[in-house]
């Protein structure tokens, strides 16, 4: 494991900011969160291998401010399409008011408040499922959305909100290049069609639909069927999508 590299003082980010560094000569974007817990992560999008420099911070993720892929700060996973890959993340070491980095050991600190001689690197404690009694929140959600047709539908929906047309830089939900979404179980049928049927985009929007609905839980299988009648138009999209292209 490489040493801890100090790369700033505490002075230098203020809670809610970012700081971009070098560790061993690699771009990392250092953030402290308004709760005052810092996270390091390498400046690289999986995506497309461009900065995270500017991208927004929300619900500690920041997200590609170019194709909307967005990571979680502590883990680096990423959280929805286009990104399938994860980032590095740093160690954050506070000492003597100054603040250390390393690349990650696996380990994973609850908080690293700037506070002297803090070593943070407690290994995180894993949650546990009750076994008695009601269940837990998220299995109460996932029971009702399997009783009801228009939740799973809604939840699809969401999903392929998440992969964006890299040439509009528009969600394909909002671009109009889903006709219909149906369900049978446990499997997704999508109709979907693309801009232009010679749209260079195409095996790559089709495969992140059928991953972006596959990683629902509600969904085991997708099957994408791209059609071309009726042909799309502009006429399709959505009121935010045609204010984002200028179109009035």
């Amino acid at each position: 494991m490489s040493d801890y590299e100090k790369v700033a003082s505490v002075d230098e980010i203020e809670p809610g900011k970012r700081l971009s560094v070098f560790v061993d000569d690699i771009p990392v974007l250092l953030v402290q969160k308004d709760d005052g817990c810092y996270a390091a992560v390498e400046d690289v999008c999986s995506h497309d291998g461009q900065p995270l420099t500017d991208g927004p911070i929300a619900d500690g993720a920041i997200t590609c401010d170019r194709h909307g892929a967005s990571f979680d700060l502590k883990t680096g996973k990423p959280l929805c399409m286009p990104a399938t890959e994860g980032i590095p993340i740093y160690d954050v070491k506070i000492e003597d008011g100054s603040i250390f980095l390393r690349p990650s050991s696996g380990e994973v600190s609850t908080c690293n408040h700037p506070t002297p001689a803090n070593t943070v690197l407690a290994p995180s404690v894993p949650q546990t499922i009750p076994t008695d009694g009601e269940p837990a929140a998220l299995e109460a959600i996932e029971v009702s959305a399997e009783d009801d047709a228009k939740s799973i539908d809604e939840k699809m929906i969401d999903a392929l909100r998440t992969v964006i047309d890299p040439e509009l830089m528009i969600n394909i939900v909002d671009l109009g290049l889903v006709y219909s979404v149906n369900h049978d179980g446990k499997n997704a049928y999508i109709d979907m069609t693309l801009t232009s049927p010679a749209c260079p985009a195409g095996p790559q929007i089709v495969q992140q639909a059928k991953m972006a609905l596959e990683r629902l839980r509600l969904v085991e299988e997708a099957e994408i069927k791209l059609v071309m009648t009726p042909p799309w138009s502009p006429e399709r999209m959505t009121d935010e999508a045609r204010d984002h292209l200028g179109i009035f």
